[in-house]
């Protein structure tokens, strides 16, 4: 069933008294079990509830880690519970019954953000409906790795964050270049006015791409140079005429990684551009379904520091995205449920949905 729209303050009230009778029976449960915890609250996302249990003392917090399966079959959960220790509490995240969409329209709006200002783009919503964005001028979130599996909503997630771009920016202060080899991703985005080029759908064409990018990138430090400045911003500031910056969004990577050669090319240029490319303001959001290691390398990881990991078909997969062995992203429940790498902090979202693209 798809997810229903958001609700009214009445309905939120009558979800927040079910969410507790939910909280209630998860401690009564786990008091059967011989684990005694305290409920310190419940909170509300549009996919998931999460209660927030303090441990008392004496119980350890690996004794609520190794219940997952017992408490998805005494719960009856379509989806197993996703528990992790938080700082004075543990949280276990549980399937909403009623589960909402964030839609696209009620978190951002259209507005002319000046070229100085720093570009954003919309990740999604969190525990207290707050849009949660990236600045692609930081470096921890200059280019992005996502992955997700069929059903994840990892196209969805692909053009909300396009549009979250398109709706506050000028054609004249940003361009963009679309990868899209499966021809389903972008459709209502074949003509509009940011593209720097037609929407590349083939091995040749992406290729030719990330050269144009790398050509760019060199230009672009020549004029810095001769400008005395570090980077684009600074630059702007100065310059009579501004250059745009450039976000690159590449769906389905792995389709390209199929031969030794064009996996090659487009590898090092995404090594090239992933360690070079911020400063002169041109972005990478590198997207796969397939997150596996022979597709997604060492070398393109260490290069893509924002991550976003949508419901991957193993823990190996969610690894791959998250790094280290964070595999809770196959526990995601799909349709833009999220997990957000932000520094160290791994966030929980819910991605937006735009139902119709109008631009």
């Amino acid at each position: 069933t798809q997810p229903t729209q958001s609700p009214s303050a009445t309905d939120r009230e009558s979800y927040s008294s079910e969410a507790e009778e939910i909280a209630t029976h998860l401690v009564r449960t786990l008091d059967a079990f011989g684990i005694g915890v305290d409920l310190q609250g419940v909170a509300l996302a549009p996919a998931f509830l999460r209660v927030k249990l303090k441990p008392q003392l004496g119980v350890k917090v690996g004794s609520i880690l190794r219940l997952t399966d017992d408490l998805r079959v005494q719960l009856g959960l379509m989806a197993p519970p996703m528990i992790a220790p938080q700082a004075g509490y543990v949280s276990v995240d549980l399937p909403r019954p009623d589960r909402q969409s964030a839609l696209f329209d009620q978190y951002v709006q259209s507005q002319a953000v000046p070229p100085t200002e720093p570009v954003r783009i919309a990740i999604g919503v969190n525990l207290e409906g707050d849009l949660v964005e990236a600045d692609l001028s930081d470096p921890n979130t200059c280019h992005f790795l996502v992955g997700g599996t069929t059903g994840s909503g990892k196209s969805e997630f692909l053009r909300s964050l396009l549009l979250s771009l398109l709706v506050r920016h000028a054609p004249d202060h940003l361009q963009i270049t679309l990868v899209d080899p499966k021809r389903v991703t972008f459709p209502e985005f074949e003509a509009i006015p940011w593209l720097r080029q037609p929407i590349v759908k083939d091995t040749a064409g992406a290729i030719s791409l990330m050269d144009s990018l790398m050509n760019e990138m060199d230009q672009r430090y020549r004029r810095f140079e001769a400008s005395r400045c570090s980077d684009l911003s600074r630059y702007n500031q100065q310059a009579k005429d501004p250059l745009p910056r450039i976000v690159c969004i590449f769906d389905e990577y792995a389709d390209f990684m199929a031969e030794k050669e064009s996996r090659t090319a487009i590898e090092q240029s995404i090594k090239r551009l992933g360690a070079m490319a911020r400063a002169a303001g041109i972005h990478l959001v590198i997207a796969t379904q397939r997150p596996d290691a022979q597709v997604v390398t060492p070398l393109i990881r260490s290069n893509l520091p924002g991550r976003v990991a949508l419901k991957t078909a193993s823990e190996a997969d969610s690894a791959i995205i998250l790094g280290g062995k964070q595999g809770e992203a196959v526990n995601l429940l799909g349709k833009g449920d999220l997990l957000y790498l932000r520094g160290a902090q791994l966030l929980r979202l819910q991605s937006l949905l735009a139902p119709e693209i109008q631009i």
